[in-house]
């Protein structure tokens, strides 16, 4: 009997255990399939986000090149504008291997102002599993809905003195010779060669695959040696002196004392108008002056700040002449008040430019409804400026020399023809120890934008000859380029014949002969009791700010007075010949901006330029 219970009892042990055993590996194949099935599910979704992700890539990419090259919303406002979610626009599809499949549409469009499109792409990421080519309801998917904002943003390129696309240049200049008081950049490479004039400013070079030849990106300076540079000390005091009378046209040179400590809120507000000669980076940017290009940024001493090689700025394009005639029609002055509280008398006005008239003794509106049809000489006497107001479209060619008043810009369809200096009648001038007294005082001071849709050409055209200035017209020195999508740009080449029948360095305006273009280089000023002098002269001072979709140069300084730039000189290609010297760069800052979201001092309707900002991202599930 005990021997039979023993028997039993081990029996039962062993059917326990073996219960648990099998009980146990139950369990643990359980477990070891749910981590299986949670491992491939994972998968899954990762694979299908990032399938999802490729076609909101893929997506984006095209609407993002197709902004870049027209910088306009026609297309888009008349194909996207309908866009919902039952109603989709734009589809793409792709196949990544053996991965999976993505299809994106555009499920909304919205216009939040004339310089923003809203749009909302809706993408899927699927696994074809049966091959059929079609998102079948047991196929594992992800949705992701991102919405982002094309915007038509002010151009980074009014950010410096001189800006150049295709190749930046300075020739022949040796210390003092030339002088820049502000940043120079070339969306290529940026030579100085024959002397080293002084920069008091940053100097940038980028790669661009685009142009051809290929353009490296790089500084290059004959020796190895960079250009010169005033000590920060010296460029104020030269400031405070008004050396060669240049002191009111000088951006400031940094001094804690009056800009305070770097990272300080004071120092924020003034940071990028001030000139400090040591470059260095705060904020993870450069602060001073620095040389950058594709191999990184350093001092001009050579002390490597950061080796992040720069990148190439877009361009923007001027070729859709109807954008600028609406826009100077439909423009009213939006600026009710002053930053110091007094009434803007401007406000709500459309645009126009008035010229004075001799013969007549009053002033005359040459625009209507902001447009001027055809080509227009505008000459301002000392006594008589020109005067303008917003943006003003001339259809064909502007001719211009003599004396402005007013903020605006004039466009030109064609060619503008500087033909004399231009000078502002009320200048800014930016000395000053406080921030909003100096803000409040060049707010409400002259400004001029000249934007050619063609080029603009300085001097007496009748006088272009072949080597000055017409050889850096000319290919092999103006540089061909293909676009975002691969179309090939010719370079420009002045002695090619455009529709006018003229070269393309000719005016419109006039006699073919050019010869009133010669008389319109005549220096004529009419004193307040109409008495006219006359005198030839060349170009020796250009006060504001020079946009060309083509190349921007001429003859200048004919009268061996040198050249004086305060503003700015913005080109695909730059031809500017001088005859005499000095030549000097003096930014106006009035017309940067910090960011996106904070406008310029003096907003006069610049060219603009795509840009693309991403705003929020949805992910919907499995």
């Amino acid at each position: 009997m005990r021997k039979r219970h023993q028997r039993g009892s081990t029996l039962v042990n062993t059917l326990v255990i073996g219960g648990l055993t099998i009980f146990t590996a139950t369990a643990y194949l359980e477990l070891a399939t749910q981590d299986l099935r949670t491992a491939n599910a994972r998968l899954r979704e990762i694979m299908t986000q990032n399938l999802a992700e490729a076609g909101l890539n893929a997506s984006m990419q095209q609407l993002w090149r197709e902004f870049k090259v027209s910088q306009r919303f026609d297309s888009f406002d008349s194909a996207l504008r309908d866009a919902t979610p039952a109603n989709p626009a734009r589809t793409w599809n792709g196949v990544l291997g053996t991965a999976g499949n993505y299809t994106a549409s555009v499920i909304g469009y919205q216009q939040v102002d004339s310089y923003t499109r809203r749009v909302t792409i809706r993408a899927i990421g699927w696994q074809d599993r049966n091959g059929n080519g079609r998102l079948d309801p047991s196929e594992p998917r992800q949705v992701i809905d991102q919405t982002f904002d094309l915007q038509l943003s002010r151009s980074g390129v009014f950010d410096y003195a001189y800006f150049v696309n295709n190749y930046g240049w300075m020739y022949g200049f040796d210390n003092e010779q030339l002088v820049v008081n502000g940043d120079m950049r070339s969306n290529g490479d940026f030579e100085f060669r024959d002397g080293r004039p002084y920069v008091n400013g940053t100097i940038i070079a980028a790669a661009n695959e685009k142009l051809t030849p290929r353009a490296a990106g790089r500084i290059i300076v004959e020796g190895g040696t960079a250009p010169r540079q005033w000590s920060t000390s010296t460029y104020i005091n030269n400031q405070n002196n008004n050396y060669r009378g240049q002191g009111p046209y000088m951006r400031q040179g940094y001094s804690s004392s009056t800009h305070g400590t770097i990272g300080s809120s004071t120092f924020n507000e003034w940071r990028d108008y001030l000139y400090e000669a040591t470059g260095q980076m705060v904020g993870g940017s450069p602060f001073g002056a620095v040389l950058a290009d594709s191999t990184g940024t350093r001092r001009f001493d050579g002390t490597v700040l950061d080796n992040r090689p720069t990148r190439e700025m877009v361009l923007p394009d001027l070729n859709d002449l109807n954008y600028y005639i609406n826009l100077s029609r439909n423009w009213r002055d939006p600026k009710a008040t002053y930053r110091d509280g007094t009434a803007n008398p401007y406000y709500n006005q459309e645009a126009f430019v008035e010229v004075w008239n001799p013969s007549r003794n009053r002033y005359e509106r040459v625009s209507t409804n902001g447009v001027i049809n055809g080509s227009v000489a505008l000459i301002g006497y000392k006594n008589y400026p020109i005067r303008i107001h917003g943006p003003v479209t001339v259809t064909q060619d502007l001719v211009i020399r003599g004396y402005v008043e007013g903020q605006g810009t004039l466009y030109a369809g064609r060619n503008v023809h500087i033909v004399g200096d231009i000078i502002y009648k009320n200048p800014p001038d930016f000395r000053g120890s406080n921030f909003n007294s100096v803000l409040n005082s060049v707010e409400k001071k002259d400004v001029l934008g000249l934007a050619a849709r063609g080029s603009i050409m300085m001097g007496n055209t009748r006088r272009f000859s072949d080597p000055y200035p017409l050889r850096y017209m000319t290919p092999p020195f103006t540089r061909g380029r293909y676009d975002e999508n691969g179309n090939w740009i010719p370079p420009f080449n002045a002695l090619e014949r455009d529709e006018t029948g003229r070269y393309r360095y000719q005016s419109a305006y006039g006699r073919a002969d050019q010869s009133d273009i010669e008389q319109l280089s005549t220096q004529i000023d009419i004193d307040q009791n109409g008495s006219i002098t006359a005198d030839e002269r060349g170009i020796s001072r250009i006060d504001g700010i020079l946009f060309t979709n083509f190349v921007g140069g001429g003859n200048l300084a004919t009268d061996g007075l040198g050249l004086v730039i305060n503003g700015t000189i913005i080109a695909k290609d730059e031809a500017m010949v001088l005859w005499s010297i000095p030549m000097w760069f003096n930014y106006d800052w009035r017309i940067r901006e910090r960011s996106l979201d904070d406008t310029p001092l003096i907003n006069i309707e610049l060219p603009r330029v795509a840009s693309v900002r991403r705003m929020a991202w949805r992910r919907h599930g499995d």
